[in-house]
């Protein structure tokens, strides 16, 4: 017993410990990263939500098993900010705030910093957290919701989802909240992009490319089909938006970066928003709706 006793007194393994904490810090970064532009679907949210709380329960273990070492005292200090990230990204999902934010109110002052630097560093954390919610709050009560994104969130279409023949691409929709004129607005994804997290999923939301807008009737519109066509010999996933053919935007943004950065012209078929071209036409027999 007191050699086990002694080895978790040893420094360096207490050392090691504060280093293997920047793993937890590492994680927050990246779940503050998917919240910044991901939309989030679970296949069993209470089981994940167990695992989340386990991890930050044992990494509040290790960090004040390691809380007299210069490294995590280190890390207790930028832990806030990050929080921060994710309390103001994934604002109202308590679920993913709550566990980290305990794990670093609790360690900035279980930690053996200097008493000066956590009441300045504290001071400072503590308007940018109140200042910070408090005017996300007032710019979604003022001006609707807030989002890197440009995108809210909680108007996504949780049952509406086209994929592409190939499966690389994703037809998503918003419809606005109830009014006397709705409208849904239409978006393009990458499937690629997506993150696997355990029991659910996070879908790529930052870099999506508007399509349509139209009005709302209700779940059954769907102006918007997928279809292929083959055109001056190359065969192309392309829209049909009611009625009118148009490229994938995401594509055709694609090709035109490789064009400005000297890359090999390819096809870039034709403008989003346009009508179908002559070329499309000449291929309708050629075209096949997926």
């Amino acid at each position: 017993m007191d050699k086990l006793v002694a080895f978790f007194k040893n420094i360096w393994f207490r050392r090691g410990v504060a280093i293997a904490c920047w793993g937890y810090t590492a994680l927050m970064v990246w779940i503050a990263w998917l919240t910044f532009g991901y939309y989030f679907e679970f296949e069993n949210a209470t089981s994940l939500f167990v695992l989340y709380l386990f991890v930050n329960i044992a990494a509040l273990g290790l960090m004040i098993l390691s809380r007299k070492q210069v490294i995590t005292m280190v890390n207790c200090m930028l832990l806030p900010p990050i929080i921060f990230t994710i309390v103001i990204f994934g604002f109202g999902n308590w679920y993913i705030i709550l566990p980290p934010l305990a794990v670093v109110i609790a360690m900035f002052f279980i930690n053996s910093s200097n008493e000066t630097l956590k009441t300045v560093l504290g001071t400072f954390y503590l308007l940018m957290y109140v200042i910070g919610v408090v005017a996300y709050i007032a710019i979604n009560l003022f001006m609707g919701k807030l989002t890197v994104t440009g995108l809210d969130l909680n108007l996504r279409d949780a049952d509406y989802e086209k994929l592409s023949p190939s499966g690389e691409y994703r037809i998503v929709r918003y419809v606005d909240r109830p009014g006397e004129r709705r409208t849904a607005a239409y978006y393009i994804e990458e499937t690629a992009q997506d993150v696997e997290i355990p029991f659910g999923l996070c879908k790529k939301v930052f870099g999506s490319m508007h399509v349509h807008t139209a009005s709302y009737g209700g779940k059954s519109d769907d102006p918007i089909f997928w279809t292929r066509s083959v055109i001056n010999g190359i065969q192309t996933e392309v829209l049909d938006v009611e009625g009118s053919i148009r490229q994938n935007p995401i594509t055709l943004k694609k090709t035109t970066e490789d064009n400005e950065n000297g890359s090999t012209p390819v096809f870039t078929g034709l403008d989003p928003g346009s009508a179908e071209s002559p070329e499309a036409k000449d291929n309708t027999a050629e075209t096949a709706t997926s």
